[in-house]
């Protein structure tokens, strides 16, 4: 039940009427004119009309046979409210504008390593696609809060841990070992999984799945391996680097680490252990408030998103 100091959506409805009201006598000088141009029952008018007067506590109209004429203060209030009632008009107008030709600026908070892989592409078909369009890129590995901090769309890698946000999965990826060189020629690369306990890794994130390796062969044999090592991070960036320096190995999104072994920075390790199911790979999301507004851009941001993953070599969702 809400308080009686609370203002309800009718009530503001109710108020925005009295307002058009009286501005449509004041123009036309006459109830059943305002009443026509509104179309309402002329009753309906006199009583908007007189809830106004009510609440300021003077009168703004004198009434006769012939009509209705503004006083001094009807005038100047009516003139003020023709105003503003423009403002909204115009506004509300606007707002509809952006909805439905997509303008307007559109707020999205992504992981650095994604910013920096992915979005120049998403960006240049977006702005493209949506010339009016801009954005505001907010690149962290922190976890944003979407609707505190006014974001219009938070693209996130893992699982959607809030049920009030939507969640839409984008893309999903396989893992895959690597080392470098300089670390293989210190260690005697892994032939079996449970060889990487013996061996110092780099840790991606902050869950129980950071330091538990799975792996799985396409006979479908399973292992499961507990590592440990000296970095843990929820950069990839960072740890792409410190895998390149040889201080541990990695198990990396392949898009993450493909350019770097394409190089010869990082090389491949238990490749025929690599054939994780579509639904155990970690996923990159999108999430968003349960708010219509920017609707349009958001759909148009993702489709480049998905498409900028596809040619990525990102499997689609």
């Amino acid at each position: 039940m809400p308080r009686k100091t609370d203002v309800t959506d009718a009530q503001r409805a109710d108020a925005l009427f009295e307002l058009r009201a009286l501005a449509r006598v004041a123009e036309s000088g006459s109830m059943s004119a305002a009443a026509r141009a509104l179309g309402v029952q002329v009753s309906t008018v006199t009583r908007a009309v007189q809830r106004v007067e009510e609440r300021l506590g003077v009168h703004l109209f004198v009434r006769s046979t012939h009509g209705v004429a503004a006083t001094e203060a009807g005038r100047a209030y009516a003139a003020h409210v023709a105003h503003w009632l423009a403002a909204e008009d115009a506004l509300r107008d606007e707002l509809a504008a952006m909805r439905g030709a997509g303008r307007g600026t559109l707020r999205v908070t992504m992981p650095v390593f994604v910013a920096e892989r992915i979005l120049p592409a998403v960006a240049a078909r977006f702005l493209r696609e949506q010339p009016d369009a801009r954005l505001d890129v907010h690149a962290s590995d922190d976890v944003r809060d979407v609707v505190r901090e006014a974001f219009d769309l938070a693209i996130r890698m893992g699982p959607l841990p809030d049920s009030t946000l939507r969640g839409r999965r984008v893309a999903s990826f396989r893992r895959v070992v690597c080392a470098a060189p300089a670390l293989l020629a210190a260690h005697r690369a892994p032939r079996e999984p449970a060889a990487l306990a013996e061996l110092p890794c780099l840790l991606y994130g902050s869950g129980a799945s950071a330091v538990a390796w799975t792996f799985r062969k396409a006979t479908g044999e399973r292992a499961r391996v507990e590592v440990h090592g000296p970095v843990r991070s929820n950069n990839l960036e960072l740890l792409v680097a410190l895998a390149e320096a040889g201080l541990g190995v990695a198990w990396l999104p392949d898009w993450a680490v493909r350019e770097s072994i394409a190089r010869g920075r990082l090389a491949r390790l238990l490749a025929a252990w690599s054939h994780e199911p579509e639904r155990a790979r970690p996923a990159l999301y999108a999430v968003h408030a349960a708010d219509p507004g920017k609707e349009r851009l958001r759909r148009s941001f993702l489709a480049a998103l998905e498409d900028a993953t596809r040619r990525g070599g990102i499997d689609p969702a």
